[in-house]
């Protein structure tokens, strides 16, 4: 292997193991560290020949070489990041529908990122990961992992980017959680009225099943929609990589 050559596949993988340590999917908690790491590695020697030729000539300067290895970093770092945003729009959504449920006191490990959820919650993340490989999105992202090096990152965009897009992605988990709480507070208006009408009735523990059953019902019946206002997260945040890299 040439000099050229090893200090080509050194910066892809660089910016790749970056990218899989933040994107969904290749950077889940639950996958073996050795895994992620071949992953990187083969990855990036399969892509090193066919990005070298935007790489640019070997730096001769320790300075140089430190902060090329920065922005391949930095660089990888936003591109896993952006995507990972649309997973977490879902989580946002469980949650608030476990809020609504009454299903929020309950709590399980979440194996893609290793903390503790609400049951909604992690049903969520769980259904984004399928509809994220399902829309071949994971593709999409290796393809989008090549094409950044045809182009520049401007990080001065980022900001502002990525304030768009979280707004937008939590307009979406809105979406997405406002049946559950719609049926919730019919629920407690309902619960409400008969207490006063009736007052020797127990509402907490009338209400609580209720709830959960109403609940769990209206998330089966939305799954359709869901699907789709995950398919529209998983754009907006390939859409967000446009504004942040471009020539």
């Amino acid at each position: 292997m040439t000099e050229a050559a090893f200090f080509a596949f050194f910066m892809v993988f660089l910016r790749c193991s970056a990218m899989f340590l933040t994107s969904p999917v290749f950077g889940a908690q639950n996958t073996p560290l050795n895994i992620r790491i071949f992953t990187g590695v083969a990855v990036s020697g399969a892509l090193t020949m066919v990005i070298k030729p935007n790489l640019g000539p070997v730096p001769t300067t320790l300075y140089d070489l430190l902060f090329g290895a920065f922005r391949e970093v930095l660089a990888g770092i936003l591109l896993g990041s952006f995507v990972s945003l649309s997973m977490q729009a879902l989580s946002i959504a469980g949650a608030l529908m476990d809020l609504q449920t009454g299903l929020g006191s309950s709590h399980v490990l979440n194996p893609l990122n290793g903390v503790q959820t609400s049951v909604l919650s992690q049903f969520k993340a769980m259904l984004a990961v399928v509809v994220f490989l399902a829309a071949d999105a994971h593709h999409y992202l290796i393809a989008a992992f090549v094409r950044s090096y045809a182009v520049f990152p401007t990080f001065g965009n980022v900001e502002k980017t990525l304030v768009d897009v979280m707004t937008q992605l939590f307009l979406l988990s809105v979406q997405i959680a406002a049946p559950v709480m719609a049926v919730g507070f019919l629920i407690d208006a309902t619960l409400a009225l008969l207490s006063r009408a009736v007052p020797q009735i127990q509402a907490m523990q009338v209400g609580m099943p209720a709830k959960i059953g109403a609940g769990l019902a209206t998330v089966a019946l939305g799954l359709p929609m869901t699907v789709a206002l995950v398919n529209s997260a998983i754009g907006a945040s390939f859409n967000s990589l446009q504004a942040v890299f471009h020539k």
